[in-house]
């Protein structure tokens, strides 16, 4: 399962505010916008970045929320591209705890693209990066976030006994978060602790998982994002379809997915949950000795996965080339920064050595002068 949305939309709180200058507005109203339209905050902080007046300080924010909502616009080009100019002004600033989150947001993106060890390596940099004496407890949505993307990784892995010990890490930092976004946060990490549950056949604590998982607008201190609610209601349905085909039940199993399917027809954004059903749906008519029906979803699911698979390539080979572009760029600003200093050390030594060969020269006048004086004393 590659619930790219359910990863996303659950991302970190804001920066600090800007105070009083040129920007604060637009980046403020950027910041409000990152869940509920992040196309619009996209729009808006490319706008107060672009506008080449921003101290590190609002550079730092605007990058920020142009790599959180690329992540959540699904543009990885643009999450690399951004995050990485992010992680050099917050090296520069020692900012570690924006530094962890952009980690958090890179390591998601490489997983979309399906590559792992990428994905593992900006993980752990910010797993590292949690012992940090700047990441104080009151930092628990952060800390959750990490634990619930390297929960993340692992599942995909097919890890499911470490992906299940990091989902229960996360909910134990949402527990003691009173940010509002952990009540979001925690039913992710529910949902898919209930699936790394399902991978080891532990039907009843999936069963529990998937209950805790469950949404309950009511309870919630701030409304969700607006495709949460319809997404983790699917997945929920998907992980009590799984647990049924499991226990020998194909039939309701397959009530289950296609009620799904039929819940998703017009829904405006889709997500790789179809080609889970899909998938399912070929293992329950399989065992439900129905050959040409699991033939015929089989067939669907394996076109799905090579186009995805095609997709990601795409992707991978677009951030390939946009990466070589940024070295040239970076090779030739390198290159003229080396020639500007080269330049510069010239004309420097240049004059040190003119002025002390003439004040050698002068030395020497002097020296002679002298000489012919005592000369004529002798």
């Amino acid at each position: 399962m590659r619930n790219w949305i359910l990863i996303i939309l659950f991302f970190w709180g804001t920066l600090a505010r800007a105070n009083g200058r040129k920007n604060e507005d637009i980046l403020n109203k950027a910041e409000k916008l990152m869940l509920a339209d992040p196309k619009e905050s996209f729009e808006l902080a490319k706008k107060a970045y672009n506008s080449n007046m921003l101290n590190h300080q609002d550079k730092l924010q605007a990058l920020f929320i142009l790599t959180n909502t690329s992540n959540l616009l699904q543009n990885p080009l643009d999450v690399v591209r951004y995050g990485n100019d992010a992680l050099k002004i917050a090296d520069n600033k020692n900012d570690v705890v924006t530094k962890i989150k952009i980690l958090g947001i890179l390591g998601n993106t490489y997983q979309f693209l399906q590559l792992n060890e990428k994905t593992r390596i900006y993980l752990d940099q910010a797993e590292l990066l949690l012992s940090s004496p700047k990441i104080s407890d009151s930092l628990n949505l952060v800390k959750g976030n990490i634990f619930y993307l390297k929960g993340m990784n692992y599942f995909y892995s097919l890890d499911s006994d470490i992906a299940f010990s990091y989902f229960n890490k996360a909910i134990n930092q949402y527990v003691n978060s009173k940010n509002p976004l952990a009540e979001i946060n925690i039913k992710l990490a529910y949902l898919n602790r209930a699936y790394a549950l399902i991978q080891q056949k532990k039907l009843n604590e999936a069963s529990e998982s998937l209950k805790l998982a469950s949404i309950n607008p009511n309870e919630s201190s701030r409304p969700y994002p607006p495709q949460f609610i319809e997404l983790q209601e699917s997945f929920i349905a998907l992980g009590q379809a799984n647990i049924l085909s499991l226990e020998g039940k194909p039939g309701p199993s397959n009530e289950i997915l296609f009620d799904i399917l039929e819940k998703r027809k017009n829904a405006p954004s889709r997500d790789d949950i179809e080609n889970e059903v899909f998938k399912l749906l070929s293992e329950n008519f399989l065992q439900l000795n129905d050959i040409k029906k699991h033939d015929h979803y089989e067939q669907i699911f394996l076109m799905n996965v090579e186009q995805s698979n095609r997709d990601a390539a795409k992707w991978v080979n677009k951030l390939i080339l946009q990466e070589n572009s940024q070295n040239e760029e970076e090779k030739k600003y390198t290159d003229q920064k080396y020639i500007t200093i080269i330049s510069l050390t010239s004309v420097l030594l240049g004059s040190i050595i003119i002025f002390l060969l003439v004040k050698l020269n002068k030395i020497n006048k002097k020296r002679s002068l002298l000489k012919n004086k005592v000369s004529e004393n002798i």
